[in-house]
């Protein structure tokens, strides 16, 4: 029967009825996540890119307080990985106390009190070119395209971030809180003019304006990653601002080894 057949054959219009539900990945089940879950999390950094990292792992109801200090740490007195350390210590160390000193001092009945926080998470990133500068962010439109230049003339650089976490010491013993940093390195290699990479196509990145708001000048997660480069050594993550599994871990030290396990912090 000719109905029969059809009815029996797939259709080529649009699927009728309700869509299967789409597959849902599990939260990510470590001890650290699942204690985080139920508590205040702050992330000191408005960067939407940490953000976003960290989501992806399950932290997603985060207080987003960056730091309002002025980043003053001198470069010339310190080394890249002294520098980007002390700015993400300063960072932290801000908002944690910026935090715990901000409670109402009168409760509104309409308005509970927020708990202090059991972590705070701060990030600095930087880029260190062959010849060991620290790149900031492109001033302008020709600052730009001179920082990409000799990123690709110079090859290879380092892309380094400095994680500090702070959580309160259950025992309140001075100075309130525990604290842990980490500094990750990552290599970047840019490709050669010869291989894809001339300057125009550099000044065809730079018009996108992907780059602007970013150390180096580039979004190795973007465009700028599939344009400007050709392998990376390390951490992806790291270079997009954020290395999360050494994250993890200066929560679980932070917050689960407050006993003097920890080895004290990482260059």
């Amino acid at each position: 029967m000719a109905d029969s057949k059809d009815a029996d054959a797939p259709s080529s219009g649009p699927p009728k009825g309700n869509p299967p539900p789409r597959f849902r990945l599990k939260p990510l089940d470590i001890p650290v996540l699942k204690h985080l879950r139920s508590k205040r999390v702050i992330l000191a950094s408005a960067s939407p890119r940490r953000k976003a990292l960290l989501g992806q792992v399950g932290l997603v109801n985060l207080d987003i307080i960056p730091s309002t200090k002025p980043e003053n740490v001198d470069k010339k007195s310190h080394t890249p990985a002294e520098y980007v350390t002390a700015t993400a210590i300063q960072k932290c160390l801000d908002v944690y106390e910026l935090a715990v000193q901000s409670q109402p001092e009168t409760r509104d009945d309409a308005t509970e009190p927020r708990p202090d926080p059991s972590l705070v998470i701060s990030a600095d990133t930087i880029v260190v070119s062959r010849d060991g500068r620290i790149l900031e962010k492109p001033r302008d439109r020709a600052d730009h395209i001179r920082m990409l230049r000799h990123l690709r003339d110079t090859r290879v650089h380092s892309v380094l971030t400095a994680v500090c976490a702070i959580a309160p010491r259950e025992d309140a013993q001075y100075p309130g809180y525990v604290m842990e940093t980490h500094t990750e390195e990552t290599k970047v290699y840019f490709a050669r003019e010869s291989d894809g990479l001339p300057d125009d196509v550099i000044e065809a990145y730079v018009s996108t304006g992907e780059g602007v708001d970013k150390a180096g000048g580039y979004a190795v997660q973007g465009i700028g990653g599939m344009l400007l480069v050709e392998k990376v050594e390390g951490s992806v993550d790291n270079v997009v601002g954020l290395p999360v599994r050494q994250c993890l871990a200066l929560a679980e030290k932070v917050i689960f080894r407050q006993d003097g396990e920890s080895e004290g912090e990482d260059e």
